[in-house]
């Protein structure tokens, strides 16, 4: 496999492709790609409908897939605020790729049988496929597709984003082939000798200790051990230093362990979930998520520092003694990046300084990638996606 990235910049559509274009050809040698994932400004507004035709010499009979983003990775770089265009191009060798457009009143239920999702893809779950997944979040329900695509190939890879910087209902582009979409989402399916090993740091770290949840209705979180957390959050609030609790107000989330036999939890294995806020009259909870009772959860902040450690010890532990990847895709909150660590760059860098691998991505309005075997729907993450072949080069 030969993988590729580059970026293009600059208020003009036209230039912003003829730049990204010249770096793929002219510097790495890369002229009618198997496939080309493209993530471009949504600041171009009616000029991205001409992106297809404008990549079409180039790309040849390679597959297109992409969508609108706010801020872009790629080129060894990450742009948060100029207009661009960012695209990861690779030939793929013995390897499959398999396009697919989801609205919502087709997506398969969860309830339907599995069978509908091997039609839809002309796939069965032997096919170990791993799947790229790009949204548009206000036309179609990102992680019930992602449950129905688990529960079709159980143990594939799911890893996406959320379409990133429309600015109304409609303007979202998702870029499938020579087609454009303004609503719903797309599905690439990779088969063969290809791979994609998922990495997600969700760049939290905990504070206090787990807590069975006692009372609950739907997202609101009436008691923990028997306690209302107004009460916890106060004595938590008082054990904490004066940094962090500066960060309370602004910073606190809430990790929900998920089923399963692991315990106890640790740091990184909680799904974490954002906190509404706090109901004056009963002091009851609201969360980002449907509670059940007996369910464990731990109160989370967000934090630069921290998620500097983790996301580098994830990366870590993904690149240990693995099949070396070839080339990355990057989804990333729009939150991070200078939001969180005072400069740009953060995220790829990370990536960098353990392997030096051409990545594309963008600043996402939610990030999709796997936790403990199901795959969500998070934010304020980083979902990596390295890819690799399957099989090891023989000597």
């Amino acid at each position: 496999m030969k993988w590729a990235s580059a970026i293009g910049l600059g208020r003009d559509l036209d230039s912003a492709v003829a730049e990204a274009l010249e770096q793929l050809t002219t510097e790495s040698g890369m002229k009618r790609p198997e496939l080309a994932i493209a993530f471009v400004s949504a600041a171009y507004d009616s000029a991205l409908d001409r992106l297809p035709q404008m990549l079409a010499a180039w790309l040849g009979e390679g597959l297109l897939i992409g969508c609108n983003a706010g801020g872009l990775i790629g080129g060894g770089t990450e742009v948060e605020d100029e207009p661009g265009i960012a695209l990861l191009a690779g030939r793929l060798g013995d390897a499959s790729l398999t396009a697919l457009h989801l609205e919502q009143a087709t997506l398969p239920p969860l309830t339907t049988s599995r069978e509908t999702w091997w039609r839809l893809l002309d796939l069965g779950p032997a096919s170990a496929a791993s799947f790229l997944l790009l949204t548009d979040p206000a036309t179609i329900d990102t992680e019930a597709c992602a449950r129905g695509i688990d529960r079709a190939f159980p143990g594939a890879t799911v890893v996406g984003g959320l379409a990133s910087g429309a600015s109304e209902p409609g303007a979202v582009r998702l870029f499938a082939n020579r087609e454009i979409h303004r609503s719903g989402g797309l599905l690439l399916a990779l088969t063969g000798n290809v791979v994609i090993d998922p990495v997600i740091a969700q760049g939290c770290r905990a504070i206090g200790e787990p807590l069975f949840v006692t009372a609950c209705d739907g997202n609101l979180l009436h008691e923990l051990d028997g306690r209302r957390p107004r009460e916890l959050l106060a004595a938590l609030f008082s054990s904490l230093d004066e940094a962090d609790r500066d960060r309370f107000g602004d910073s606190l989330c809430i990790g929900l362990a998920l089923p399963g036999p692991q315990q106890p939890v640790r740091t990184g294995e909680f799904l974490i979930r954002n906190v509404l806020g706090l109901d004056p009259d009963s002091g009851a909870l609201w969360i980002g998520a449907r509670l059940v009772r007996n369910a464990v959860v731990q109160f989370h902040l967000r934090d630069g520092d921290a998620a500097s450690r983790e996301l580098a010890m994830r990366l870590g532990d993904a690149l240990d003694g693995r099949v070396s990847p070839v080339a990355a895709l990057l989804f990333t909150c729009a939150a991070r990046g200078r939001g969180m660590f005072g400069n740009t760059g953060h995220d790829s860098g990370a990536l960098r300084r353990k392997v030096n691998i051409p990545v594309a991505g963008m600043f996402s309005a939610g990030e999709i990638g796997p936790l403990q075997g199901a795959t969500f729907l998070h934010s304020f993450s980083s979902v990596f996606g390295l890819i690799r072949a399957r099989f090891a080069a023989s000597a």
